[in-house]
This record gives structure tokens, sequence and C-alpha cells, in this order.
């Protein structure tokens, strides 16, 4: 430290104003030491990875069904990053298929689809033993969902990302 910094404080430097901030002698030579929070901040896992990190001792298998390509994909990368298994289909009966052959823990799929719509693939699983409690979630343009949709969850599109996450994470359950 200066002799004119110790008469006059307000003359000091800046790092022996820093210094003397962080409660460290004004004669320190090494580094500044970094505080406190900020290393427990390193050491802790965020909240998020520490889901994550629970989860993956079994996470549950999604499968997601749409015939657009680009929102299939979308929502792969999405539910992937959560740290779910993702299987997809285009369609409803590729993904009837696919359900029957190794049930999946939760089914997203859209309404409007060719060959098989969401509400068809709905009735199929229902009908059948291994996919019946299979939770299913329909996500459509439509404003409401069919009076007769027997699903987990209903999103309208768009439909923000914490909707469908908020869903998924309470009714997959591996």
């Amino acid at each position: 430290m200066t002799i004119e910094a110790e008469k006059n404080p307000a003359r000091a430097t800046a790092r022996e104003r820093k210094l003397r901030g962080m409660g460290r002698p004004l004669d320190s030579l090494g580094p500044p030491r970094r505080d406190r929070k900020e290393d427990h901040e390193e050491q802790r896992p965020s909240h998020r990875n520490r889901l994550c990190r629970s989860r993956k001792k079994r996470m549950a298998t999604v499968l997601l069904v749409d015939d657009d390509i680009n929102a299939l994909d979308a929502l792969k990368e999405l539910v992937g990053q959560e740290g779910y298994r993702v299987r997809t289909a285009a369609d409803g009966s590729d993904a009837l298929q696919s359900a029957l052959d190794d049930p999946p823990d939760v089914v997203i799929s859209d309404c409007m689809m060719p060959r098989m719509d969401g509400l068809s693939l709905m009735r199929e699983m229902r009908r059948s033993s291994k996919l019946a409690r299979v939770p299913l979630v329909l996500v459509s343009a439509l404003v409401t969902p069919p009076p007769d949709a027997d699903v987990a969850g209903f999103l309208r599109k768009p439909f923000a990302v914490a909707q469908l996450l908020d869903i998924l994470h309470r009714v997959a359950t591996p």
C-alpha cells in the first residue's frame, strides 16, 4: 500500500481498494481471491444437472409422432436434452407398430396426420392390452381436445416448451 493511500483512502489505487474490500492485506502480491459464493456455485451442480443425473438411472422412453419432419426433429432434440430416450414415427400407423413391438412409457402425437391420425392412434392404443395404460399427449392446432379423447394431456399449437415439459415430467414414469 502506498503512503498516499494510507493517509487518504480516496487516493488508493483500484487494486488497493479491491484488496481492502476483500479483506486481504494490501501488500498482497498474489492473485485476488475469488468470492466464496462463486467457488460454491462452481462446485455445486445446477438444479437442472442434478435432475438429469437422477433421471439417468432409468429414464422414460418417449415415442414422438408427427408427419412434419421439422417439428419431429425439434421435439426430438428438446425431449432428448431433458434426458429421455426418444423414438420417432412419421404417422399413427408407424407409431402403433413401434409401440406394440416395444411399448414406450409415454406417446406424444400430433392429431392431424396421413394414414392414421392421432385420435385413431389413441383408440387403437386403448384397445390394446399392451398399450392401454401408456399415457398419450395430443398436440394439435384444434382449439380444444375432442370430447372422446382419453389422453394424459393436450397441447394446442403453438405451445410453450415449458408446457410440454411439465406434462412430460408429470406423466413419463419408467
